[in-house]
């Protein structure tokens, strides 16, 4: 059920100090508060590493089996820009688990990734393949490089970008800056902000027809709020920022 906090933070944090911290409350509907995610970027001269954790909360944490998500990136950092090296995804829920890792080959041009499942604390299966399809980021590194990509935020973009971690068998994702007088209804959706943009990952995240979020960005590129639009039967899933810090 929190399957779609990844994308909350993917523009989450800028890169202006060595470990900076968001935490973000996520809203569903009628349902109230229904989880928590928090992203922590670290980097050490030419090199990062991101780790975001979901976890629902209350009647969320219940029909989900407790369940947590754990996504890490971790890679190089080439002129300003993030160049992922591994991703991976941590899915916990009762007494199953399921740990995908993808290793980008760039001189190859080609992604790999390796699957295990455990049920009780034991491996049930694995496997290892080769994406159909190359991408030079993850979900977290290109959102992370994205105000780079787009340039201006106040003038129109509008393109399929690709990622690991998006829509399964092309890695597209779309990316688009919100101008004009569709500004002022996403103003009164999300709030003052210097940035917004419409962010579609063709996947049907929370019952969404397709997977399309709205984010309210600062100028330094942290998300202050995000809805992800067209929720079957209970309306918007909102999320917030709640506390963001930065250690040296």
């Amino acid at each position: 059920m929190i399957k779609w906090f990844s994308i909350l933070l993917l523009a989450a944090l800028a890169l202006c100090a060595d470990t900076m911290i968001g935490k973000y409350s996520v809203e569903y509907g009628i349902f109230g508060k229904m989880g928590t995610s928090e992203a922590k970027l670290t980097r050490a001269e030419n090199r990062y590493e991101i780790v975001m954790t979901a976890r629902a909360t209350g009647l969320a944490k219940v029909l989900s089996g407790g369940r947590v998500e754990i996504y890490r990136s971790k890679g190089l950092i080439v002129d300003g820009r993030l160049v992922p090296e591994l991703f991976s995804k941590d899915i916990r829920r009762f007494s199953k688990r399921r740990i995908k890792t993808y290793r980008f080959d760039h001189p190859h041009g080609r992604v790999t990734f390796h699957e295990e499942r455990y049920k009780e604390g034991k491996l049930v299966s694995q496997k290892d393949e080769t994406l159909p399809y190359y991408a030079l980021d993850d979900i977290f590194s290109l959102y992370f490089n994205i105000l780079d990509i787009i340039g201006d935020c106040s003038k129109p973009f509008d393109r399929h970008l690709h990622a690991v971690g998006a829509e399964k068998k092309t890695g597209k994702v779309r990316v688009r800056t919100v101008v004009g007088e569709e500004r002022k209804d996403v103003k009164e959706l999300l709030g003052e902000a210097s940035c917004y943009l419409e962010v579609t990952v063709y996947q049907k995240l929370f019952g969404s027809k397709g997977g399309t979020l709205y984010l309210a960005l600062r100028p330094d590129g942290v998300v202050t709020k995000a809805v992800l639009k067209d929720v079957v039967m209970f309306g918007d899933v909102r999320g917030r920022l709640v506390d963001f810090m930065i250690r040296p």
